[in-house]
Formats: C-alpha cells, structure tokens, sequence
C-alpha cells in the first residue's frame, strides 16, 4: 500500500528513518587514529566529552552525567569485526549502546510492520481486549464478533484481497467499538478522509476508551494527512515543501489538546513524540530544541529509551540546519557547542571559528551547571583558542578521586591533555593518578592511553612494559609493539609468560617482521627461538590489528619455497648475516615473502601522526625491503649466477600478473621496461625453466 511504510515512524519518538547523521557518525570501514583529542569528528569517539565525537555520544554521556547513572555491573559487549580496531579506547555509537545498553544476542524478533504506522499495531490486541472486557453494554456475541474484527487491521497492513467480515452490533457500546475499528482500517489503509471523519465522530463517545484513543487519532490521523505527499512509496523523503504546513499545524494543535486532557495518558509518550515531529515539520527548530531539552531530563538513562531519544534528537535538530543557537538549555547547548568547536565543518572545509564571545553569553543559561560551562570554556581554550595555561586556570587538578561522572572525567582529561601540550614534566604522574578513579566503562582504557603517550613522548617507552606498569590495555600496548618498540623491549615482553599469548606473540612477529624486512639476519636467525609453540602459520594482513591470532608462527613454520630451491627462512637468513649479497638466499627471502603473504604488508611499517600513539618513538628504523628492490639488485648484477637471474627476471616480471600493477612494492616499471625483461630471459636463457614456463608479459 503506497506510503504506509515512514509516514508514522513517530508512535515511539518521532523518528524519520531518512538520516541525516553524517555530521554524527563515522564510516564503519575506517581506524580510529589513536590520539587524546577530538578535534574532528572520524571513525570513533571517546568517554571523554570532545568536539570530534560523535554528537549522539557527547549527548548521551551528558545525560548520564546528569541522571548519575553508574556503569558498574555492566561488561563490555563482544566487538564485531569493524569495531575491533578500536579496542576499549574508542567507540562507534552502536558499540557504545550495547555497552550501556545490553540486548540478548538471540531471541529478538523485529516486530511486525516496523517501520510503518501498522508497528502500532503490534501488542495491543490485549489492549483493545482489555477495553472490551470493560465495556459496559456489550453482550458475549459482540465482543467475540469485535475481537475477531479487529484481525481486519493487520489483513489491510498486510494488503490482503479478503477481510474478516464485520459483525453484527446492535448496543450502543458496541456501535462505538465498530466504528472506531472501521475509523482505525481507513487509517491503516490510508483513506484519510473517512479515518479523519471517522475519529472525530468519536471524539464525545461514552466509552473511556474510546474517546481517549478517538482523540489522539484524531491528531496522528491529521499529521499522517499533512505529510502524505512528502514520502514516496519507498518511504524516501521528498521534501518539507511537500508538507501541507496547516494541516501539521492542525495536527499539533490536536495532539496538545489530549496531552491537556490525558497528560498521562495511555498515548502521552507518542503524543509528545508527534508533537515534536511537528515542530519538526513545520521548522520550529527552537520549540524542539525546549522540547528536547525537556524530555532529555525526563528520560530514564537506566533504560534504553535514552537511546531513542538521543537518535532523534541528533535526527531532527542537532543536524538540522538553522538548529545553531536556538538552544536555551544546557544539555543542547553544550552538545551544540562542542559540534561547533570542531575544526571542519561536515564538508570537510575549514569551519567558522566559535567566538569566544558567544560562549560567554551563554553564561546564564548554565546557572546550576558551572562545571559544564567551566568545560566549554576550556575546549574553546584548548581546540580554538590553543591557550593551554588558561585550560589548565579553568580545570582544577582532581586526578584523585575514586570514580568519576562523564563530565568529571572529562575535565580532567582536558586538563591532562593540556599538561601534555605544554610538556609539563609531571604529566605521566598525572595520569597515573587519574587511572586511580577511571572505573566507569571505556574510562580507564582513554586514562592508559593518555599515560602511554605522555611516556612515550618522554622517551620512555619501556615503561610502558615495565613490570607493575598501569598501562594494561591490549590494544595500546600492542600499538606501541607495532609501531615504536624496539629490540629490546619486543624480545621482553615475548619472553614474559605473564602476559596474554596474543600479545607474546604480537611482540615476536613485529621484532622477527622488521628483523627481516630491514636486513638484520643474523638477529632474525636468533630470535626465531622466541616463537611459542603453539604460534599460527595463518597470515592474513588486512586489518592487521583486528585479528584474533597473531601469525608469529610463519617465521618459523612458514612457507619457504615452491620451485626454486630454498631452505627454511632460519637457514637463508644465517646465509644473508654472512653474505647479505648473496643472490640466491636474496631470491629466497623474495620466496618466502611472496609465499607468506607479505607483499605490501606495511602496518608495522607506516609512522602515524606525530600527534597519535606510536607517531613519537621509532626504536626500529629504518625501512623494509621490497620484493621488486632484490629482483632488479639480481637482474642488474652480470656477476650472478644464470639461474639467479633468470629466476629474478621470472619473478619481477610475474610481479604484475595478471592486470600489470606491481605487487611486489616499491617502484613500478614501466610496460616497456616489463617488456625488456621478457625478452632478456628468452634471448639470454632460453633453456632455462623459467623462460620456458614465462608465456607472458603484463
């Protein structure tokens, strides 16, 4: 039935399904960059209120703050895949909720028609039964022919050719009852005239009931006439000028009258939902923000209702344009702020600077929440205004206490991240004392992260992995493995069973990976020793970071040859610590490289911002070799034996199979250059096999 579906997604809060939350949320596909500040919005956010989370997350947060909702009993929720990335540092918004949030993984049935005005449907059959058996007037018959009508609802949801009949009433009670249900089929069918002029006949039944449901129907019925022409059968949304705007005017009007008459009524959380859809509408953009404002205090933020509210708010204000400086409460004010500090607008370009001034006109509307206020001015300070001393003026130093509220937590690692900026000597000693109180979720992993960074920076990386260290979280440590530790450290924390075998061997493949890549053999050949014996052989590199295993295994039980002669990697790195020139131990690293998958491999490899985790120290420098770097060494060297260079030619050529990109790293060759080679090897080894097995050219 054309438009059924989106033309009242409002029963539960006034939702549109059309997003417009890209300001909001992130990509699933990217990485988080691994840093303290936010100063534009990415892939994740943090339990620390910032300018680059996720609005949706900095809202949330605010109202936990206020409800004083606590965390404890609550587990982190099992990653998906694209989340992995994150650790427990960072979130995306679904993560977020399933932490707060907790639904059963199975069992969860989507009800019937979501999405559509017939969702309403779903669960009330007790409902209109309850109101049956209440009924006075009514004889057994009736209310047996009245229930079993009431199935003629869900056939007109499901557009069904053949309806339950009607039954015979012939009481007052039961003529009520009657004609609301046919009012409530047109409804669902859509024929607004005779649901509109059905509800309103309604309006002074006798029954309770009746009148209530007649009365807010008669409101729902109204707003679903004046946005008729704005959805078109899929539910795309056309446009507010394909709203008839007096209609939604007429519809709110009629919404507020049973919120004034029933404002606890059975309806009044859908009412209000549908009144703020009007407003929405009809771009009354600082009425929904009151609105907002309101139901963000009165909302349950044990329950995940919150989550409802919160989409919808972000839905249809946050994001909307025009929505800036309408706010009059604290909590929209204060997420608007913060959006309006980023560094980029939602087209990637430089975004307006937030004057300080507004900010300080905003003073008032903060009476009662100066901690809040105190912490805007602070982001304006640090993100805007980069005056890290009149941060570190605005937030006192609290890093003591035993636990912290959202907004608590978040001044503080405002003012760590201040400390830091200035390179004040005690800032490891500051987090130290603030991962003392992080006990609420995703609290303690961002203080670790704050520490890890503040000691690498101090070129004190070996703290990190100090025994005793506070720095505990998997995937920050193994960062800082991947990317900054050196030999040294790397062989420690292989060599420490304390630790978990996912980072044991994290810490082996990255010393034994760069041992290779970068030449260093006769170490490579020694610390092949450090592999556990159970280490997987399985490489897989994309998303290195997101794996379950770690592939140290390969350096000791991997591939090594498949044609051309080779020893285990072992041995032909014992030949390249005597002989690095060696061509044939050369084209056997090139082998085993090939074989095991490492073509390209270069997340241990690529430095990161200086401004994130690992972008500081390098222990490990220097950079890794490509496959195509030794084959061109080989082919260029007259001096190498025949078979080495006819094997080079073999392998660089193959380099581009089959579409002739180079997949071997490093430089490319040009087509002409590619051709060169294949000529060389037929004319100059014709007999060898290689030549006789190379058919092509890419």
């Amino acid at each position: 039935m054309k438009r059924r579906f989106l033309l009242l997604a409002g029963l539960a809060g006034g939702l549109l399904a059309c997003p417009s939350s890209l300001l909001a949320s992130a990509d699933d596909s990217c990485s988080p960059a691994w840093r303290l500040d936010g100063r534009d919005l990415g892939c994740n956010s943090r339990a620390a209120l910032a300018p680059g989370n996720d609005t949706r997350a900095n809202l949330l947060l605010l109202i936990r703050d206020r409800a004083g909702v606590e965390t404890a009993g609550l587990a982190y929720p099992k990653a998906e895949w694209e989340e992995r990335g994150y650790g427990r540092t960072f979130f995306d918004w679904k993560f977020l909720t399933a932490t707060y949030y907790p639904q059963p993984e199975e069992g969860m049935e989507t009800p019937d028609f979501t999405g559509s005005r017939c969702v309403s449907l779903t669960g009330t059959n007790g409902t209109f039964e309850a109101a049956l058996r209440a009924a006075k007037g009514l004889s057994d018959g009736e209310r047996s022919g009245l229930t079993a009508a009431r199935t003629r609802l869900a056939q007109v949801c499901r557009e069904e050719g053949t309806l339950a009949p009607w039954p015979d009433v012939s009481s007052a009670a039961g003529q009520e009852f009657l004609a609301y249900l046919k009012a409530a089929e047109a409804f669902y069918g859509a024929k607004w005239p005779d649901a509109t002029q059905g509800f309103a006949a309604l309006a002074g039944a006798r029954d309770p009931w009746i009148k209530e449901t007649a009365i807010y129907m008669t409101g729902r019925t109204a707003l679903n006439v004046a946005q008729d022409q704005a959805f078109d059968d899929w539910g795309g949304f056309a446009g507010k000028d394909k709203i008839d705007q007096p209609t939604v005017q007429a519809a709110r009007k009629a919404l507020e009258a049973y919120l004034k008459a029933w404002p606890k009524g059975r309806y009044a959380q859908s009412a209000r939902g549908l009144v703020r859809r009007t407003m929405w509408l009809s771009g009354d953009l600082a009425g929904l923000a009151g609105e907002y404002e309101r139901a963000a205090g009165l909302v349950d933020a044990r329950k995940d209702a919150v989550v409802t509210l919160v989409d919808e708010v972000d839905d249809k204000y946050l994001m909307s344009e025009g929505a800036d400086g309408t706010a009059t409460g604290p909590l929209l004010m204060a997420t608007h702020d913060l959006l309006a500090m980023r560094a980029t607008g939602g087209d990637g370009a430089p975004a307006k600077p937030f004057a300080l001034a507004r900010l300080e006109s905003q003073k008032a509307a903060f009476a009662g929440h100066e901690d809040l206020y105190g912490f805007l001015l602070a982001n304006h300070a640090y993100y805007v205004a980069g005056d890290m001393k009149k941060v570190l003026a605005l937030l006192p130093d609290d890093a003591r206490r035993p636990s912290y509220t959202p907004l608590a937590f978040s001044r503080q690692v405002l003012r760590g991240m201040a400390l830091a900026a200035l390179k004040d000597p005690n800032t490891p000693g500051f987090w130290r004392e603030l991962i003392g109180g992080s006990a609420a979720m995703h609290q303690r992993p961002l203080a670790e992260l704050g520490l890890a960074m503040s000691l690498e920076r101090s070129d004190k990386l070996a703290d990190v992995f100090a025994p005793g260290s506070l720095v505990q979280d998997p995937t920050v440590r193994e960062v800082l493995l991947g990317l900054s530790a050196g030999p040294d450290v790397l062989r420690a924390v292989a060599r420490d069973t304390a630790r978990s075998d996912h980072e044991r061997d994290y810490a082996v493949f990255a010393l034994l990976h760069k041992q290779l890549s970068r030449g260093r053999y006769a170490a490579f050949a020694a610390d092949t020793a450090l592999v556990r014996k159970g280490a997987t052989t399985a490489t897989w590199f994309y998303r290195f970071e997101t794996q379950d295993e770690v592939p140290a295994g390969v350096f000791v039980r991997g591939k090594f040859s498949d044609g051309f002669a080779c020893p285990a990697i072992a041995k032909t790195a014992q030949t390249l610590a005597a002989s690095p020139n060696d061509p044939t131990a050369r084209l056997c690293l090139g082998d085993f490289l090939r074989l095991n998958g490492f073509d390209n491999f270069t997340d241990l490899d690529t430095r990161p911002d200086p401004g994130e985790l690992g972008g500081h120290a390098n222990q490990f420098p220097g950079k890794p070799i490509a496959r195509s770097a030794i084959y061109a060494a080989i082919m260029a060297d007259r001096k190498a034996p025949a078979e080495a260079r006819a094997y080079a030619m073999y392998r660089a050529i193959a380099c581009y199979a089959p579409a002739g990109y180079n997949s071997c790293g490093g430089a490319s060759a040009d087509t002409a250059v590619r051709r060169g080679w294949y000529n060389q090897i037929k004319q100059e080894y014709p007999a060898s096999p290689w030549a006789k097995k190379l058919r092509y050219w890419w």
